[in-house]
C-alpha cells in the first residue's frame, strides 16, 4: 500500500512541475470542422497526429493492466465543392512502438454537407471523442484502439444545444460470411437552459445501441441488439473574477441503463447505476472526484472498470455483479506551440468490492491543422 500511495504522490509532483499553458479542454480530443464557405472550389491539405502513452495499473479482476504506446496519423485532402460541401479523402495509419507490425493502414472518405448549424457527414464519421459520451457508455481507449467510425452522422452545435445521431458500421457481411454484422448506433442530445448568475444547468441524454445478427451468414451466434443510456442532469459555476484560483465547478450526474434482448454478452439480461461526478477546473490543473455504483451493468462499447462483468487474461469472465468505485482523475492540458497541446492525466481509483487502489496515467499529444 505504501507503494501505492508515492505512486499517486510521484503522480501529483509530475502534474504540478509542468509548466502552465492552458487550461482543460476536451476540444483537443475532437474534432468539429465548420465547413468554410469561403474556400469554395479550393482543395486544402489537412494533418492530424495522436500520440500515446497510457499506463493501466490495474491488478483486480475485470479490467486487466496493459500500456499503450504509438502514434496515430491521418493526412488528408480536402476539396470544397460547394459552399456547404466538402469531399475529404486520404488514410490512416497507427504503429504501436514496440512492435514491427503496422497496427492499421486504412482509406479514409467522407462526404460532409452543412446548413447552418446542421451537419451531415457520409463515409468516415467525427467518431470517438466527437460524440461526447461518459465513460461507462464509451471507453476514452476507443480513441486509440477503435479510432475510425464509417456511417453515417447528423450533428447539431450551437452555443445551448449539442445533438449527435450516428450509425458506425463495424462489420459487414457478405453470403456464408462465418460472422455476424455488427452494427453500432448512437444518440447524444444535451440542452442547456439559459445562464443564471454565472449558474447553469443542461439536461443530456445519452443512447447507444449495438445491433449483432444477419440473415445471409453462416454464423448461429446470437440475434439481438445491446442497449445502454444514461439520463442526466449538470450544474456548471462560472468564476466571475478572471484571476480566481478556482474557474468552474460542475456537477454531472446519470442514472445508467443496460438491457440486451438476447446474451450477446453473458450473464444478464439488464442492468443499472449511477454515475456521479464532481469537475473543478482551477489555475493549477483540474480535479474530478467520480463516484461509480452499478448492478449487473454491462456494455460492450463502455470502459472496464465499469463493467460487471471481467474479461481479465487471468481469470476470464469473473462475475462482480454490484460494482463501487470512486474514481480520482487530475488532469491538465498544455499548448506547446500552435495547434499543439499536451494533455497530462492521472487516475487513480479504489474498488470498495475489493478494498484495492489502482490507478492509469497517460500522455497525449494532440495536432490537428488545416493548410
Amino acid at each position: 500500500m505504501k507503494k501505492i500511495y508515492f505512486k499517486i504522490l510521484s503522480g501529483l509532483i509530475f502534474l504540478f512541475n509542468f509548466p502552465i499553458f492552458g487550461q482543460i479542454d476536451n476540444q483537443h480530443f475532437e474534432n468539429h470542422q465548420i465547413i468554410d464557405s469561403t474556400q469554395n472550389h479550393r482543395f486544402r491539405f489537412a494533418f492530424e497526429s495522436f500520440s500515446y502513452i497510457k499506463n493501466n495499473e490495474y491488478f483486480g479482476d475485470i479490467a486487466d493492466g496493459y500500456t499503450l504506446f504509438g502514434n496515430a496519423v491521418s493526412p488528408k485532402i480536402q476539396y470544397h465543392t460547394a459552399k456547404n460541401v466538402v469531399i475529404e479523402t486520404g488514410f490512416f495509419f497507427r504503429k504501436d512502438f514496440g512492435s514491427e507490425q503496422v497496427h492499421s493502414l486504412q482509406p479514409i472518405f467522407t462526404v460532409k454537407v452543412q446548413k447552418d448549424s446542421l451537419q451531415f457527414l457520409f463515409g468516415n464519421l467525427d467518431g470517438q471523442l466527437n460524440h461526447k459520451l461518459i465513460e461507462p457508455l464509451f471507453d476514452f481507449e476507443r480513441s486509440i484502439n477503435n479510432r475510425l467510425e464509417s456511417g453515417l452522422q447528423l450533428k447539431k452545435i450551437k452555443k445551448n444545444t449539442f445533438f449527435d445521431l450516428w450509425i458506425d458500421w463495424q462489420k459487414m457481411i457478405y453470403r456464408d460470411s462465418p460472422f455476424s454484422e455488427e452494427i453500432v448506433g448512437g444518440i447524444h442530445w444535451e440542452k442547456k437552459l439559459k445562464a443564471f448568475k454565472n449558474t447553469q444547468i443542461s439536461f443530456p441524454l445519452q443512447l447507444t445501441l449495438k445491433h449483432q445478427g444477419g440473415q445471409i451468414n453462416s454464423n448461429t451466434n446470437a440475434i439481438g441488439t445491446i442497449k445502454n443510456v444514461a439520463l442526466g442532469v449538470k450544474f456548471l459555476w462560472k468564476s466571475p473574477n478572471a484571476n480566481a484560483f478556482f474557474k468552474t465547478l460542475e456537477t454531472q450526474n446519470y442514472w445508467l441503463g443496460f438491457s440486451q434482448d438476447a446474451l450477446i454478452l453473458p450473464n444478464f439480461r439488464q442492468g443499472n447505476g449511477i454515475y456521479l461526478n464532481i469537475l473543478a477546473k482551477t489555475k493549477i490543473l483540474d480535479l474530478m472526484l467520480s463516484y461509480y455504483n452499478a448492478n449487473k451493468y454491462q456494455s460492450q462499447l463502455g470502459g472496464r472498470l465499469f463493467q460487471s462483468v471481467g474479461d481479465v487474461y487471468r481469470k476470464p469472465g469473473r462475475v462482480i455483479e454490484n460494482r463501487n468505485l470512486l474514481v480520482i482523475r487530475l488532469m491538465r492540458d498544455y499548448k506547446l506551440a500552435e495547434s499543439l497541446w499536451l494533455t497530462a492525466r492521472f487516475e487513480p481509483y479504489f474498488d470498495f468490492g475489493d478494498n484495492r487502489l489502482d490507478h492509469s496515467e497517460g500522455l497525449y499529444l494532440n495536432y490537428r491543422q488545416v493548410f
